[in-house]
């Protein structure tokens, strides 16, 4: 049971979360609160569609490469962090060549693209990513008749008291 709960409802709304955070590390650097202007309703209203509408993007431009290693690392019981945020940053790498080739956006984009790309991965392992490959039961080992076997401890080194 909670094998379906995990993927029904954790592994899909950490994805969720993944997206929201991204998007809010990609916008923020560029949003300009000051003075009376986070309370104007437009600027509000503004910043609520803009945030909804990048956050929709990345989850659109990340789903089928979130997908792949989602599966990789859920069959395979990779759990890394490392592994996670080396793969969010290739992804990212990935959009800049792809999105924008020869054109290079100005540094500031950049970065806010590769601080978005490393912020998903890990947000999705902490939320979900840390427990890739927990669902799998344990098979227990050949000739054991179903018992877990346990190796006797190693004995002590020679010259050691």
């Amino acid at each position: 049971m909670g094998t379906v709960l995990r993927f029904l409802f954790v592994v899909p709304l950490a994805y969720v979360a993944a997206c929201l955070a991204s998007a809010f590390a990609m916008l923020w650097p560029f949003m300009q609160i000051g003075g009376s202007a986070a309370m104007d309703p437009i600027f509000v209203g503004r910043a609520a569609f803009v945030f909804g509408a990048q956050t929709l993007q990345i989850g659109a431009v990340t789903f089928m490469p979130w997908v792949a290693c989602m599966v990789v690392s859920e069959l395979f019981g990779l759990s890394s962090l490392l592994l996670h945020l080396v793969a969010g940053l290739f992804g990212g790498i990935a959009i800049l060549f792809v999105a924008y080739g020869q054109n290079v956006p100005h540094m500031s984009v950049q970065t806010a693209i590769l601080v978005a790309s490393l912020t998903f991965p890990l947000v999705y392992w902490i939320l979900a990513g840390h427990g890739a490959g927990r669902w799998r039961r344990k098979l227990p080992a050949a000739g054991s008749g179903g018992a877990e076997t346990r190796r006797p401890p190693a004995p002590p080194a020679k010259g050691t008291a």
